[in-house]
């Protein structure tokens, strides 16, 4: 996953799409590509769209987090907002919006 960030990332892209690239690693491993998307999408300044079911990744990476659920966008959070969001209170956001519990085993435990 790493090579192929960096394969990527060299090309210059306008638009580097990221799709589940953690998915399937364990986790000091997707820790560390977590690291290197950072460096890479911090110093080529890339604009950047991470698909991920991990919650906390989510929140902890980039400056604006959306939540889908069935094709649909629930949340969209950036700025202070987002700052100050944590995993819980983005499940209460979703529960609050949908009237349902979130129940993704895969977001829950990532």
């Amino acid at each position: 996953q790493a090579l192929t960030l960096l394969m990527a990332t060299m090309a210059r892209p306008k638009l580097l799409l990221l799709d589940e690239h953690t998915a399937s690693l364990d986790p000091a491993i997707a820790k560390k590509v977590l690291y290197l998307t950072s460096k890479f999408v911090s110093e080529e300044k890339l604009t950047t769209i991470m698909i991920t079911h991990n919650m906390k990744a989510a929140l902890e990476y980039g400056s604006r987090t959306i939540m889908m659920h069935d094709g649909e966008i629930v949340l969209d959070l950036q700025g202070k907002e987002r700052e100050e969001t944590s995993v819980d209170s983005l499940l209460e956001m979703f529960s609050r919006v949908k009237k349902e519990r979130f129940l993704d085993d895969r977001a829950l435990l990532a």
